[in-house]
């Protein structure tokens, strides 16, 4: 079994079962297998039947394990070429999506410039650069907080 995406090298040969990579089949929806196809950038027509994606090509929220273990990938998830995160450049690990927790505000803060379209790139963090902007978040409107009450009070 190997990933169908043109530059991924991932086999079923390449990797143990501790590294967590699993393989999933193209949707059969036609508008969703139509979506895959764009954002993967494939042009193969028709597409055989052993085609497949690894997980690598997922942001982390997109895939949900069953009771029974397996790993499915969650109704309307578009797989990427680039999984990167966008604050320090990691690729191998877990990325979540900004917009499911809320950060893009926070984003915006801390750049000073407004998130825009990414083009084949998720809006994703790792799981430090994620935990710092909520920290960041948090700090500054503790910090703003503070400095409106001295404000207040004339200090």
């Amino acid at each position: 079994m190997q990933c169908s995406v043109p530059t991924c090298e991932t086999t079923a040969d390449t990797i143990s079962e501790a590294d967590g990579i699993t393989f999933h089949e193209f949707p059969n929806e036609g508008h969703l297998r139509n979506a895959w196809l764009k954002a993967l950038g494939i042009q193969v027509s028709p597409l055989p039947d052993s085609a497949v994606v690894c997980s690598m090509h997922f942001l982390y929220d997109d895939i949900d394990e069953t009771e029974s273990g397996l790993k499915e990938i969650r109704s309307g998830a578009i797989p990427s070429t680039v999984q990167v995160c966008m604050m320090c450049l990691k690729t191998n690990g877990k990325l979540f999506e900004m917009s499911k927790y809320k950060l893009e505000a926070a984003y915006e803060r801390l750049m000073g410039q407004s998130l825009c379209d990414q083009g084949k790139l998720n809006n994703a963090l790792c799981t430090q650069c994620l935990q710092l902007l909520v920290k960041f978040s948090s700090f500054r409107d503790k910090a703003l907080s503070t400095r409106s009450m001295l404000m207040e009070l004339g200090i």
